[in-house]
């Protein structure tokens, strides 16, 4: 029996939640994406020591829900896997350009966009970041793998001139010292100037961390 697989595109409700006061106060747009099995409002309880008048958070939730112990118990959410993968890419970036478009147009010029990916949602910051052409004043990768797969030279956003941040904490179980010297080689591969900044934590994003990132290489920079 012969099996043909074909693909249709549908409309979906995608869900995100928000942090801060949307006004002409407003000097930092943040977009920030979770990692798996979480949901978006996890990311803004990192935001907790941010002055909700300069900055407006913006965390999108994955397309995809699932329930984390199998049939039941909390809904967690994922941004891809194996099935499907380039058009769930293609999705995916369709939805985080739009929604993201959608605030700066309200917004004045002179207010600073972050793009932050944490874990799977870093490795879908960067997969986003090369399909789509988006304006973003900075790039942080937090605790996440750098795809090898695409040429990020050749990334519609401009990946090498754009400022660039990595974190991760140095106690991390997914990021060995293996991995660690893997992702070197991908950035260097991909001529990527990032500024690289290991701290002492595990696998989660540290508020703290967060906070210092900002004050020392976005605050400080324009003081």
């Amino acid at each position: 029996m012969e099996v043909n697989t074909h693909h249709t595109t549908v409309q979906k409700t995608a869900r995100y939640t928000t942090y801060g006061t949307l006004s002409k106060d407003t000097k930092y747009l943040w977009i920030v994406l979770h990692g798996s099995n979480m949901l978006c409002e996890q990311m803004l309880y990192k935001f907790a020591n941010f002055n909700p008048d300069e900055h407006f958070v913006i965390a999108p939730e994955a397309l995809s829900r699932f329930y984390k112990d199998g049939f039941g118990g909390d809904v967690v959410a994922a941004w891809m896997t194996s099935r499907d993968r380039l058009e769930e890419i293609s999705d995916f970036s369709n939805y985080l350009s739009s929604l993201l478009e959608s605030y700066q147009a309200k917004l004045s010029h002179q207010c600073k966009t972050i793009a932050m990916g944490f874990s799977q949602g870093g490795t879908t910051l960067y997969r986003w970041l090369h399909r789509k052409a988006v304006s973003v004043d900075m790039v942080l990768g937090y605790a996440c793998w750098i795809p090898e797969d695409i040429d990020l030279k050749a990334s519609l956003t401009p990946l090498q001139t754009t400022p660039h941040i990595y974190t991760y904490g140095t106690a991390d179980q997914y990021l060995t010292s293996k991995k660690i010297a893997e992702l070197h080689q991908i950035i260097a591969s991909n001529q990527l100037s990032v500024n690289l900044q290991p701290y002492a934590g595990t696998h989660r994003v540290d508020k703290r961390q967060l906070k210092l990132l900002f004050d020392l290489y976005i605050a400080k920079q324009e003081s």
